[in-house]
């Protein structure tokens, strides 16, 4: 027999967790005269289930090797004999703690020897006709319950081998033995449909697989080979208590897998609805898996059968359609919510569902580094090489000069005036014509390069994927917000279903899809919010910068903005000096960071606003830097925590740098001449480069360390938070990352001095070796000095020209 696994134990508890009691045993335990049947009915149960081990020491205990099971296996035992006895029982046994000492104790009180049973004793308390009266009574209940037991005897042998069947069918399962399945299979026909207790509910072998998931699937597979055509059809279509078929299992468990066996073999079971009016689409979306959602809403739309699917939600069909329109968005799938869009319009403009979901769902545009690296598509590369206006303008311009030249001559037909003005203008088409080849030839190389990268390196795959979701974002959004403005009745004015995604577009930072709102109307820039906050008080408060640039594309309108107050007298100076929302300083690294971004919104609004407006007061009597200093005052101590744990660490490194080094150049390697103190490999190029690099080492780590002394003794006011302290991180940072390096390419020439003068290959290992701790610090440090950099020099307020009202 295999070996116990913890999967197996669960099964064979599982089992005899759900085993149905009362068909083994019917008789109640109540005194000496039934507890020979009970005795024997319980008996009969145990070894069903191999419990007999837990209360007789010469049969084996169920196989399990956690504590937790064995416990489980007690509990349970005890709990089958406390639902087998009287009450007046259960009260002598009910306070013992082993299911063992229960037996023993009803054992002893109980069990009678065959003569007592049969003649029984007289008591000093007992009348001769009383002891004749209780045993005609005992023989008669005994008889009568024997009766019972022997009209079940056939029952009970027939359920007892096919629970054992059964058994070994779920231990085939949790082992992934097909064969051992088949067999069994095959020797019961019958098997495939019946009930198999787990779960807590009887399912068929083929729901049972599915449910267990995707490490099950293969099983999945085999079994709907092995079914005949008609017994697969029957076990698709048959339908649980609850009217689900077991397509609604695997949509529900989020098994993509067996949702695509299961649709191969019969795809009408997408159709088919639950008592609670639920296809298998709907079941995947309320169990929140969104691959198998996906899959299934593909199906359905490349099947046709979207329609019928979306009928059948009934008259509201077409607000559950753009519900789904909705999830589909929810869960990152545009391409998806696409399709349904253009096969059905009035999902997208039932209500504002759909662009709210856009709003907040919409993907990050690439960053810096990604459009640097994601190409061009060959598309717009054979536009840009045959049909750029460069391309063209050069092409003009050659005809035009020919025709020119031509003029200027006046039809004077000599070779000597044509040859230079022809040789001139072929070798300028030719520069023209070598020049849109290399282009061609570069960018086919570029895309065959980055075909191969895409394969090979999966950060390079994620941008492809990020890009495509990207797109197709895009194009959600203008389908969406076409046929939002096919139903807007006056030009001069807006869909109300804008209101609300606007002002989420300005919370949630989504630059494309406010932009491609706000330019709608004029109207649209007084929708507000329940608080009273028009998109760019909202993208002040929530820092949404992209919103905010928008600002100075609005013309004269921008004064407004200059004066508007909310209800507590806050003008947008007051609204900037107020702590962001926590999850908005969470995407910035470092406490210190966080207030340098908040310092840069303070004094951007500054600018904006009227200088006279610095000093105002709102109703609670503060002025927008009083209020910025109490907003602030937890992040200003956070952030000088943060300043000085990386200073104090960093500058341990660099004393420990400046310590190595400078011995290193006392004690030169290969050591001196004792008479003239010079080195002895003085004239080696290896020991010029260790010269070099233990220099700058030396030099870069004592500057690091005076930087990150300067921070640990600086003021830590709000002020310096903003340049000042970030510019010296920086500087530090960066001298210690050098003097690293230097420190590790003085080490590397020093063992090449001592060691790789007779053996080259030695030099290989001594150079990758020397460049792990380079790459550690790299990796590491990197991220955190470019989010210093960009931070601190890269400025996120900019005024766009795309648009201007």
């Amino acid at each position: 027999m295999a070996a116990s696994s913890p999967q197996i134990e669960d099964f064979e508890y599982l089992y005899a967790s759900n085993a149905n009691f009362s068909n083994f045993v019917s008789v109640k335990l109540s005194g000496k005269h039934n507890y020979h049947l009970w005795k024997t009915q319980m008996l009969c149960l145990m070894e069903t289930h191999d419990m007999r081990g837990l209360v007789d020491a010469e049969f084996d205990r169920p196989r399990a090797l956690s504590t937790k099971i064995i416990k489980q296996y007690d509990s349970l035992l005890k709990g089958w004999i406390f639902g087998s006895v009287s009450e007046v029982v259960l009260g002598i046994v009910i306070n013992l703690d082993s299911p063992k000492a229960v037996w023993d104790e009803l054992k002893s009180l109980y069990e009678v020897c065959s003569a007592d049973h049969v003649q029984p004793t007289m008591t000093s308390q007992q009348g001769p006709e009383e002891i004749e009266t209780e045993s005609e009574s005992s023989i008669t209940i005994d008889i009568k319950a024997g009766e019972d037991l022997l009209s079940k005897e056939t029952e009970t042998v027939t359920e007892k081998e096919e629970a054992r069947l059964n058994r070994k069918l779920l231990f085939a399962i949790g082992q992934r033995s097909w064969w051992k399945i088949k067999k069994i299979l095959e020797k019961d026909r019958e098997a495939w449909k019946k009930p198999l207790p787990l779960f807590g509910y009887g399912e068929a072998i083929l729901r049972v697989v599915v449910r267990m998931g995707h490490s099950h699937n293969d099983l999945v597979e085999k079994l709907l080979r092995f079914l005949k055509k008609e017994q697969i059809k029957e076990i698709l279509e048959h339908r649980d208590s609850n009217g689900r078929t077991v397509l609604h299992v695997a949509a529900s468990v989020g098994n993509k897998h067996a949702v695509k066996l299961l649709i191969d073999k019969h795809n009408d079971l997408l159709t088919i609805l639950d008592k609670e009016g639920q296809d298998p689409l709907m079941k995947a979306l309320d169990s929140m898996e969104f691959d198998t959602f996906a899959y299934l809403l593909k199906v359905a739309i490349d099947n046709n059968k979207t329609k019928q699917l979306v009928i059948s939600q009934g008259p509201d069909y077409k607000q559950k359609g753009a519900s789904l329109v909705a999830n589909a968005i929810t869960a990152k799938q545009y391409s998806t919510a696409l399709k349904l869009i253009r096969e059905f319009p009035e999902f997208a403009v039932e209500n504002d569902e759909v662009l709210m979901a856009i709003a907040r769902a919409f993907p990050d545009e690439l960053n810096y580094w990604e459009t640097l690296i994601y190409p061009r598509t060959f598309r717009h590369m054979y536009i840009k090489v045959w049909f750029s206006s460069h391309s063209l303008t050069s092409v003009n311009e050659l005809g035009e000069l020919w025709e020119k030249s031509m003029h200027v001559m006046g039809g004077h037909d000599h070779l000597v005036l044509r040859v230079p003005v022809f040789t001139v203008l072929w070798v300028f088409g030719l520069m023209i014509f070598l020049k849109e080849i290399a282009f061609c030839t570069l960018h086919l190389s570029y895309l065959l390069v980055w075909k191969v990268l895409v394969r090979l390196v999966p950060h390079i795959k994620h941008i492809q994927k990020k890009k495509k979701v990207l797109e197709d974002a895009r194009d959600v959004l203008w389908l969406v917000c076409s046929e939002t403005n096919d139903l807007t009745k006056l030009p001069a004015t807006h869909h109300p279903h804008y209101d609300r995604p606007i002002l989420e577009a300005a919370v949630q930072n989504a630059y494309r899809v406010f932009d491609e709102i706000f330019w709608e109307s004029r109207e649209i820039r007084k929708s507000k919010n329940k608080n009273g906050y028009d998109c760019f008080q909202l993208a002040v408060i929530y820092r949404s910068e992209n919103i905010y640039n928008i600002l100075y594309q609005i013309g004269e309108d921008k004064n407004h903005y200059r004066t508007i107050k909310d209800s507590s007298e806050n003008s947008m100076l007051h609204l900037a000096a107020r702590s962001a929302p926590s999850h908005v300083l969470q995407r910035i690294t470092g406490a210190a960071l966080q207030l340098q971004r908040e310092l840069q919104w303070f004094e951007e609004l500054k600018k904006f606003m009227h200088p006279s407006d610095i000093t105002k007061h709102n109703i609670h009597g503060e002025t927008p830097p009083e209020m910025f200093t109490r907003a602030h005052e937890k992040l200003v101590k956070e952030g000088e925590t943060w300043m000085k744990t990386t200073a104090e660490s960093c500058s341990i490194s660099a004393a420990l740098i400046t310590t190595i080094v400078f011995a290193a150049a006392i004690t030169v390697p290969g050591g001196s001449n004792q008479e003239t103190g010079i080195p002895m490999f003085r004239k080696d190029t290896a020991f010029t480069i260790f010269a070099i690099s233990d220099a700058i080492s030396l030099f870069t780590s004592t500057s690091s360390l005076m930087v990150f002394l300067s921070i640990l003794t600086a003021r830590f006011a709000e002020k310096d938070f903003l340049f000042i302290l970030p510019k010296r991180l920086i500087i530090g940072l960066c001298t210690l990352l050098i003097s690293i390096a230097a420190m590790m390419v003085a080490y590397g020439a020093t063992l090449y001095l001592l060691f790789s003068r007779e053996k080259q290959w030695m030099i290989g290992p001594i150079c990758g070796f020397s460049c792990l701790p380079i790459l550690f610090f790299v990796s590491l440090q990197f991220p955190l000095i470019a989010d210093l950099y960009r931070s601190t020099y890269v400025p996120i307020f900019r005024k766009r020209e795309d648009h201007f009202i």
